[in-house]
């Protein structure tokens, strides 16, 4: 070989190292999502989400979505978290305080978007970090207590939720001291696996709120089975999008934080750190009733609470 062909043979294969190294400018973005439990509230939220990120950036940008359904459990939301912090995705979206909570906990540098979440302002400081925003919601317990009060005399209420779920226990405290104010003795079930839905057989309530554990709604249907055959009516703090037999729901809507957490994310692939981003708190609830499930009780809703609620299922 003679000695100018050398020099340019070592610029040919500067050029290809460097075109070889060089980053995939159209590489797509990667977002992790974790539900705290293949909950249909959290579900419909994800939809929204996926769909208002794709109008954002449509054919621009490539985005890979990897959900996460896992059991509702604490290891399995564990280890959610640290799967998507391996696959060193650019964000996470995290759907309720379990999954939200297992993120953080893992101190990753990963930005962290959340929704979904019962009142995290209230969440004794957890759902804190420079990386971290999202949007949660606050549902007025005391109005569920009103409604029921307003269908029947209520001396006992069963509250069905799960003490591994940080939300879920602050519904059953927040609920338990306002009946305690109103003098209605509380029947505490905490479900932690399928057996403890036998408590429901057996103890006596005259009605029952079931919080929004994501274990709870894993066996919504065998607990509206249960209650239904002991004629017991039960309100929910999510949605009974199936209407499978929840009397009435008082709930936040899906599709607000679901744009909102696809708002938040679009920023933050853009550049915006997440802690110039402020978190939001939806208050709006919608109550929907379900004439069909009151006459199988044998109950009647007053016009009143009638025109009050967002959706009547007749």
């Amino acid at each position: 070989m003679n000695t100018l062909s050398r020099p340019l043979l070592r610029i040919l294969v500067a050029v290809l190292f460097v075109l070889a190294t060089a980053p995939d400018l159209h590489a797509a973005k990667q977002i992790g999502v974790i539900m705290s439990g293949d909950v249909p509230y959290y579900g419909a939220m994800h939809e929204t989400f996926v769909a208002e990120l794709n109008k954002k950036f449509g054919k621009t940008e490539k985005i890979e979505i990897i959900l996460q359904k896992p059991f509702p459990d604490p290891i399995s939301w564990s280890n959610a978290a640290r799967k998507l912090i391996a696959f060193e995705v650019d964000l996470i979206v995290s759907y309720g305080s379990p999954a939200t909570q297992a993120v953080i906990y893992e101190k990753s540098s990963i930005p962290l978007v959340y929704a979904g979440l019962y009142e995290p302002d209230q969440a004794a400081g957890l759902i804190t970090g420079k990386n971290v925003t999202g949007c949660g919601f606050k549902v007025p317990l005391s109005s569920i207590i009103r409604y029921f009060k307003q269908l029947k005399p209520i001396n006992t209420l069963g509250v069905v939720f799960c003490s591994a779920e940080e939300d879920s226990v602050r519904q059953y405290k927040t609920i338990s001291a306002l009946a305690e104010q109103q003098n209605i003795t509380i029947k505490k079930i905490d479900i932690r696996s399928r057996a403890d839905l036998d408590k429901l057989k057996t103890d006596h309530m005259d009605a029952v709120f079931i919080t929004g554990g994501s274990l709870a709604h894993l066996w919504l249907n065998d607990i509206l089975a249960i209650l239904k055959r002991r004629q017991i009516p039960a309100a929910d703090i999510f949605p009974d999008n199936s209407a499978s037999g929840v009397l009435m729901t008082l709930h936040p809507p899906s599709t607000s934080p679901g744009q909102m957490a696809a708002e938040m994310a679009a920023q933050i692939l853009r550049g915006e750190k997440p802690g110039n981003i402020s978190a939001h708190v939806f208050r709006d609830t919608e109550l929907v009733v379900n004439l069909v499930e009151a006459r199988n009780l044998g109950l009647t809703f007053p016009v009143q609470l009638l025109v009050e609620a967002t959706k009547v299922i007749k």
